[in-house]
């Protein structure tokens, strides 16, 4: 800077504090209050132009304080809007700071204590920053009194409004040709989505919901254009132009912030399909040697056929459980507050609910590592009788002879009693019991043959092992005697024990047998005994030669 030079920034930096001087005049007593004091009473003010931060006055200055520091700053920038030619707004460094002119005029001061030296601002930098914001401020100042400018401002606003009505009736011509052409396109190419032959969504219901898709992107388009238009035609004013300018700034601030984050989450997104890909792999492995295993094609001591399928499920779990937990740092916005509020439900969820999941899913694996149900079998589980259909970690379903499915959750299955009428080798066949009360009167040996006779009689009995009577109780009226038979399909173990049942009946009516329980009101004249000479009454077979004690 030249000698010239240095002197003209001293005097106006000495006309910038004679200025100031009157206001310091009428406050003696501030002025007498030492720095340190001074800056504590004063709050730092902004300098404010039509809606424009210029700069920010932190500190007095003498004894002017920094709110009338940007009273004076605006009254003397007020006053030069209509005369001041924009383009030569300068700044000189002074004793005091760096002094700001307009036309070679002073009109504020940026003193060293102004700058916020912990965001790294430096003097020279604030004062570059003051100057492009006032040619700014100045340049609208001077737009809004300028016939011509608001003119041309209005004839782009109203263009700019033809052209957003026009967007508007072409985005409802778009959307009533797609609506008019739709049916006949969801005819030649929508599907019906099915599962096992049922139809989860409709076609009806399907166009419906294309339907209000296509009118919520109608109308964000719609927001959109609007949005932009706003933004344009605030911008062709000089008193509204702030507000366009934030608009479009926030616009264009909120698109730059997505793109980034999206960019930014590309790494993360690769890793976690890496990660899924390489889970998919392993699941993958794992089911093929369970399921080896299941076929038997496969033998480990630690698995059995029976179980595999149950730890295949248990392990895929984990390893899907597990590869979550890997990828989830790795998902973007993973550490945002929507992912803690999600994270935070999910947990209470669970904490409320895995109780009763915990100990059903507990009784499911007990079930299946017992090996005490499979589907196919034919069991009793408490009153219900039938064919398990499906044995889930949750819930058995059986389905009864009525063709009713019932389904019992697992741990009402471990609590009660389980007959599984499935099980047993050749040797060990299962058997079908009947128990029929007959008097005294008549001979246990015509009667065994009876059962035996019509054991023989019924379908569905197996000849071996061969079927067996039991006398299970001598009791105070009759006998009892039970038939066993072996069956060859438990499942229909009520159809054949309804057979032995009609047969039974059927054989001891042929033979002249009553099927009766006596029950006495008082003894008889003779006593009912069954004579030697009825012992092997038809169809009983005497085995040996039994001597009569009244023929010797």
């Amino acid at each position: 800077m030249t000698t010239s030079a240095s002197a003209a920034a001293r005097k106006m930096g000495l006309i910038s504090l004679l200025a100031a001087a009157p206001l310091a005049a009428q406050q003696p007593a501030r002025a007498a209050l030492p720095a340190d004091s001074a800056v504590t009473v004063a709050d730092s003010a902004p300098l404010i132009l039509r809606g424009r931060r210029i700069v920010v006055f932190r500190a007095p200055l003498g004894a002017v304080v920094p709110a009338e520091r940007a009273a004076a700053a605006t009254r003397r920038l007020e006053a030069l809007a209509d005369s001041a030619v924009v383009d030569s707004i300068e700044y000189h460094h002074i004793a005091e700071g760096i002094l700001v002119s307009v036309a070679g005029r002073g009109v504020f001061t940026i003193a060293p204590a102004d700058v916020d030296t912990l965001r790294g601002e430096t003097l020279t930098s604030v004062a570059s920053e003051a100057t492009a914001r006032l040619h700014v401020a100045l340049t609208a100042m001077r737009e809004e009194r300028s016939i011509p400018h608001l003119l041309w401002g209005a004839g782009l606003a109203a263009l700019a409004t033809v052209l957003f009505f026009l967007a508007l009736q072409l985005l409802g011509i778009v959307r009533r040709f797609i609506i008019a052409r739709l049916p006949e396109a969801a005819n030649a190419r929508l599907l019906e989505p099915s599962v096992a032959g049922f139809t989860l969504v409709s076609q009806e219901r399907l166009l419906a919901f294309v339907r209000r898709l296509l009118d919520v992107v109608v109308w964000a388009a719609g927001l959109f254009i609007a949005y932009l238009w706003l933004a344009f035609v605030l911008t062709r004013f000089a008193y509204t132009r702030v507000w366009g300018e934030a608009l479009g700034s926030y616009l264009a601030t909120t698109v730059t912030r997505l793109a980034l984050a999206a960019l930014a989450g590309i790494p993360g997104l690769f890793t976690v399909v890496l990660i899924f890909i390489a889970t998919r792999w392993i699941a993958r492995l794992v089911t093929a040697f369970f399921d080896a295993v299941e076929g038997g094609t496969v033998e480990v001591p630690w698995v059995h056929a029976e179980t595999a399928h149950p730890t295949r499920r248990i392990i895929v779990a984990l390893l899907w459980l597990f590869a979550v937990v890997v990828a989830y740092p790795y998902l973007p916005g993973s550490g945002s507050d929507v992912f803690k509020g999600v994270s935070v439900f999910a947990g209470l969820v669970l904490s409320l609910g895995s109780s009763g999941i915990v100990n059903q899913g507990m009784s499911g694996l007990v079930l299946m590592y017992a090996r005490a149900l499979h589907p196919g079998d034919y069991v009793r589980i408490g009153e219900t009788e039938g064919t398990v259909r499906a044995l889930g970690m949750l819930s058995t379903k059986i389905r009864t002879l009525r063709g009713e499915d019932v389904i019992l959750p697992n741990a009402v299955v471990v609590t009660r009693s389980v007959k599984n009428f499935s099980r047993g080798t050749v040797d060990e066949a299962l058997l079908l019991s009947t128990s029929v009360t007959i008097g005294y009167d008549t001979p246990w040996r015509q009667v065994e043959a009876l059962l035996l006779m019509a054991a023989a009689r019924t379908a569905g009995t197996r000849p071996d092992p061969a079927p067996f009577v039991l006398k299970t109780a001598l009791s105070d009226f009759y006998i009892e005697y039970q038939l066993n038979v072996a069956i060859e399909r438990p499942a229909e173990r009520l159809h054949t024990l309804d057979r032995l049942h009609g047969n039974v009946i059927d054989c001891f009516n042929e033979f002249g047998v009553q099927i009766t329980s006596p029950h006495y009101e008082a003894d008889p004249d003779e006593p009912k005994v069954v004579p030697r000479s009825r012992w092997h009454q038809p169809p009983a077979v005497s085995q040996r030669a039994i001597p009569d004690p009244s023929t010797e």
